[in-house]
């Protein structure tokens, strides 16, 4: 646009009208204001604060401050021009209401003012979204509110699961919309999530020498990216997905470009790592949006002027007369005005912050919700004490020697293979056992028991091959549940020598013990043995079938019926010996 000597208001930048409505109502001039400051700004909430003096020392009333005016929840509106020619700067609500007195002067009320959306920071929320975009999870988060509109430009990721987790609405919608490229802005009940807009006409000009009164501007080279490579694990596909950002087409300002810079570092690649398996789309966005974070941090800074109405967060304007390095288009990231004593200036902000909202910002609570010290991480543990817990929890005692070394310890529940009701597995270690525990929300006070190690001290009861062919269980006195991959076996034995073994190796089920009694199933069929007898009884009917059947007997054989007894054949029946009798 035409470089402008001047700014470009509707009335000569003389008289500045500042003028202030309380529920549509405009305040009378009676009230004394001191200053007025607002600023707007990307990523953040609007905000306001009014300065009016009040306080009679002598009567000890301060008449402001006891105003119904100017309660918080009251609806404000605050405008300013030249010549009363008075223009919308800031619509949003009361939230704070202060008053201060300072020894060198009179007394002060104070009222700091939000944009409605204000309401999307307080209270931390859960909740689960099933097959969603992120602007229509934003669209429907921020549809619970009232007192503003919202406009969310589309994002292209549909995720089949997306999950907000103790967080403000506010904190979960920037991190989203963070992660799509997009920023939120705030601006009088209008609450708009979007890409920067680059290809806009810039809405103004300001030169040095003409209309900037200020100017402060940086430029940073280990902000910029040669490439941005997103990471994550796949388990369908059992390897690393990997996308490359892309980075758009600017014309913003300056003679030195973001890759010209990228060399001063010269990082040829900038990695983010994910491992929770996202999709590949996913995480183009993601390197994308990072890339163009940074682009938009090649030039940052602020530049002075009278006060002017038309220029708000996510606009373009342009530089001139400050030399080759910051003369162009800048995107504007914030703007604060300020009025007081019949003057009005405003700051205009260029440029985005090269780091994540989640880097700047705390959004998750505080580690074991700031009620007492955390404890991070996985801790090793001996077990002192494996029964009579006093709150049958099923607990265990633990000690935890970086705590201490002599006491027993805290309580712990015992993650399992399986629980429920009266079913589940039941494995406790023993007492002086190295066990690694974990920490419900980080509060020592909350341990549970994730597992049981190993070590030179306490050796495992197998010895790792390089193959892994043996897995298994060994109890304390030596009972054994082994599974052999090579041989295809299961072996289940117990100290005195008793086994079961199911072998896939040998093609067969063998059971034996220390007795030499032994029951083996072949393919060739069964054979039992044993050093001793065997009986075979039954309460009710013993039937024994077979194509050919034989009974031998080395010395004697007697078959025998109480009641009755029948030989009979469908053929010859043969009866044969030294000597026969019958009866």
């Amino acid at each position: 646009m035409a470089q402008e000597r001047v700014l470009p208001t509707n009335q000569p930048a003389t008289t500045v009208s500042p003028v202030i409505l309380i529920e549509g109502n405009e305040l009378a001039r009676t009230w004394q204001i001191d200053s007025i400051t607002i600023r707007k700004e990307v990523n953040r909430i609007a905000w306001a604060k009014i300065v009016i003096l009040d306080g009679d020392a002598s009567g000890g009333v301060f008449t402001a401050s006891n105003d119904q005016l100017f309660i918080p929840g009251k609806k404000i509106e605050i405008k300013c021009g030249y010549q009363n020619d008075s223009l919308s700067l800031f619509k949003g609500i009361i939230t704070n209401h202060a008053v201060r007195i300072r020894s060198q002067g009179d007394g002060v009320l104070v009222l700091e003012c939000r944009d409605a959306a204000v309401k999307m920071t307080v209270g931390r929320k859960s909740r689960y979204f099933v097959d969603i975009t992120d602007s229509n999870a934003i669209a429907q988060i921020s549809g619970t509110y009232s007192g503003f509109s919202t406009t969310a430009e589309a994002s292209a990721v549909t995720h089949k699961e997306l999950v907000q987790v103790n967080c403000t609405d506010w904190d979960f919608i920037l991190t989203r919309a963070e992660a799509n490229g997009k920023v939120c802005l705030s601006d009088d009940g209008t609450f708009s999530v979007q890409a920067p807009k680059l290809d806009q006409s810039p809405v103004l000009s300001l030169e040095y020498g003409a209309t900037i009164l200020e100017f402060d501007a940086e430029i940073d080279a280990r902000h910029q990216l040669k490439k941005v490579t997103s990471r994550t694990w796949s388990a369908a596909e059992q390897t690393v997905l990997t996308a490359e950002g892309e980075a758009v087409a600017t014309s913003l300002n300056g003679n030195l470009t973001p890759s010209q810079l990228a060399e001063v570092i010269g990082l040829a690649d900038y990695v983010q790592d994910h491992g929770g398996g996202m999709e590949e789309a996913e995480l183009k966005a993601w390197g994308s949006a990072l890339l163009v974070k940074r682009q938009l941090a090649k030039v940052r800074g602020r530049v002075k002027c009278k006060g002017i109405h038309t220029v708000r967060p996510g606009v373009i304007i342009e530089l001139a007369g400050i030399g080759d390095r910051f003369n162009g288009k800048v995107y504007v990231s914030a703007t604060q005005h300020f009025i007081a004593a019949g003057d009005w200036t405003t700051d205009i902000f260029f440029g985005l912050d090269p780091e994540w909202f989640s880097t700047r910002n705390r959004i998750n609570m505080q580690p074991a919700g700031g009620l007492t010290a955390s404890l991070h991480g996985l801790q090793a543990g001996v077990v002192t004490k494996i029964d009579s817990d006093p709150g049958s929890e099923y607990r265990i005692k633990v000690r935890l020697p970086i705590i201490s070394t002599s006491e027993e310890g805290v309580w712990a529940r015992l993650a399992t293979l399986d629980a429920g009701h009266e079913r589940g597995t039941f494995f406790l270690p023993e007492v002086g056992d190295e066990v690694i525990v974990g920490f419900i929300n980080d509060d020592p006070r909350y341990a549970v028991v994730l597992g049981m190690l190993h070590s030179s001290a306490l050796p495992a009861p197998l010895t790792a091959e390089e193959s892994n062919p043996q897995k298994g269980y060994v109890s304390r006195s030596n009972m054994r549940l082994l599974f052999d991959d090579e041989k295809k076996a299961v072996t289940v034995e117990t100290p005195g020598g008793k086994t079961i073994i199911l072998d896939e190796d040998s093609d067969a089920i063998t059971i034996s013990d220390e007795h030499q009694n032994k029951l083996v199933m072949d393919s060739n069929g069964i054979v039992m043995e044993s050093q001793g007898k065997i009986e075979i009884k039954a309460q009710q009917d013993l039937a024994l079938a077979g194509l050919n059947a034989e009974m031998k007997a080395q010395s004697a054989l007697s078959v025998e019926g109480t009641a009755s007894a029948e030989v009979k054949a469908g053929g010859t029946l043969t009866v044969q010996g030294a000597m026969v009798q019958i009866n």
